[in-house]
């Protein structure tokens, strides 16, 4: 049985100050939370499940910008007042367990607690820094490179450390989905990601991806995020 992906641990105080003014919700995989261009009734703080955030072009491509996982609350963007809307389609990457939250209520709690307006601005710190990372890996010229930097940015924003250096990244992705996620045909995506586990940078099976940090940083060059601290 693959292990769920944990709360972050600056989001743990924000959920439990959250549970007693929302609503549970239960959603199916595949099904559609918020559709794009949509306003929403009510903030979101998942409580269990992946959900995948995405837009779609002219040519009705998916084109993935994130993911969100146990403890985050969705559309930030929305809840915070940067937009009217909901800016991408969220879908249930996975069977999901949520608290629907009344949007004066979400940022009254958070933005009166002083405990819980740190952790906020450090969940979205990290967020932003591994936003970041996805840029620099989109900036690569090259296949391999591009699903290096991807791997090094879910690694930090979504992986759990199982052993000395290695950290899973239990997203339930598929190939198809790296291959939305960096921009790539399946097809090249699955090479690479071949090689890279012939290389022992990375290992997988089903939908769970295991990723040597140290091995996948010595591959990137040594100056990449080399300082930067992965919880």
């Amino acid at each position: 049985m693959r292990n769920e992906l944990e709360t972050p641990v600056a989001m743990r105080d924000i959920i439990t100050a959250l549970e007693p003014v929302s609503i549970k919700r239960s959603f199916k995989k595949r099904s559609i939370l918020l559709y794009q261009g949509e306003a929403p009734r009510t903030a979101y703080a998942l409580k269990k499940g992946v959900i995948k955030v995405y837009s779609v072009n002219n040519a009705g491509e998916e084109q993935i910008a994130a993911f969100h996982i146990a403890g985050e609350i969705f559309p930030a963007q929305w809840i915070f007042n940067k937009a009217t809307s909901a800016l991408y389609y969220y879908e249930a990457l996975t069977d999901c367990e949520l608290l629907a939250v009344p949007k004066d209520e979400c940022t009254r709690l958070i933005l009166e607690d002083p405990k819980l307006t740190r952790s906020a601005l450090d969940y979205f710190v990290t967020n932003y820094t591994g936003l970041m990372m996805r840029v620099t890996a989109l900036e690569q010229a090259r296949a391999r490179e591009k699903i290096m930097f991807t791997l090094y940015y879910l690694l930090f924003r979504y992986g759990r450390e199982v052993s000395n250096g290695n950290y899973s990244v239990n997203l339930h992705l598929t190939h198809t989905i790296i291959a939305s996620l960096v921009g790539l045909t399946r097809e090249t995506t699955s090479t690479e990601l071949s090689r890279l586990r012939r290389q022992k940078i990375l290992t997988y099976g089903g939908q769970e991806y295991t990723v040597n940090k140290a091995a996948l940083e010595r591959a990137l060059g040594e100056d990449n995020f080399k300082d930067v601290i992965v919880r």
